[in-house]
């Protein structure tokens, strides 16, 4: 394992030290350069949701929303309630609102949406105070116990200070379940609109929770 990382009992690989970068304006413009994937990202994990549900969620919120083109289509689609938490707090469309960190955690919901967002966060203990349903969340597919640590240095995702968490389909499964959340689905369908030319799969790893009880 490369200098600075750690493997937990779950298989997670954490950044040891680190110092978070900043989520702002410009961090999001990253994003809004590519709105027609973006868009098409949207939409296409929102038909998964669906997919994997079977029905509307009656609400939705959408963690570290960035463009908001999820929760955008989530209320294109007639959920109700739709709400939206970012760090950045960039611009929601109209009629998705704005809920603080501590309201979010303390109300229910049907389905919370995380994609490319749990490998960002310092504390991974708020996903046992979660109470939904549903959790639906994409996070980069890490290969480093197949490939190993040369593979791992090299990495596009590795990004240190601001990927800090790295996940592959086991860990991912273990981490879940200690919060009370059981796997319906992992998978890496978003590897059809976010490989880029001349790059092979998996590279992202999508992944569907109930929780348990």
């Amino acid at each position: 394992m490369l200098p600075n990382y750690h493997i937990d009992e779950f298989g997670v690989i954490h950044q040891i030290a680190f110092t978070p970068i900043v989520y702002d304006r410009e961090y999001i413009s990253y994003y809004e350069e590519k709105s027609d994937r973006t868009i098409k990202l949207g939409y296409q994990r929102l038909g998964w949701v669906l997919g994997m549900m079977g029905r509307l969620p009656q609400s939705v919120l959408e963690i570290g929303y960035g463009t908001g083109t999820f929760v955008e289509a989530a209320h294109l689609a007639r959920i109700r309630d739709c709400r939206g938490y970012d760090i950045a707090r960039y611009p929601l469309p109209d009629g998705v609102a704005f809920i603080e960190w501590e309201e979010a955690l303390a109300r229910p919901w049907d389905m919370v949406a995380m994609f490319d967002v749990l490998e960002h966060i310092p504390d991974l203990s708020f996903l046992a105070r979660l109470d939904a349903k549903h959790i639906a969340l994409a996070v980069p597919y890490c290969r480093w116990r197949e490939l190993g640590d040369d593979w791992f240095r090299d990495w596009r995702m590795l990004l240190p200070n601001e990927h800090l968490h790295h996940f592959d389909p086991p860990s991912l499964t273990a981490l879940m379940a200690h919060h009370g959340w059981d796997a319906v689905s992992l998978n890496t369908f978003e590897d059809g609109l976010r490989l880029r030319p001349g790059e092979t799969g998996p590279n992202i790893l999508s992944g569907f929770f109930r929780r348990r009880g």
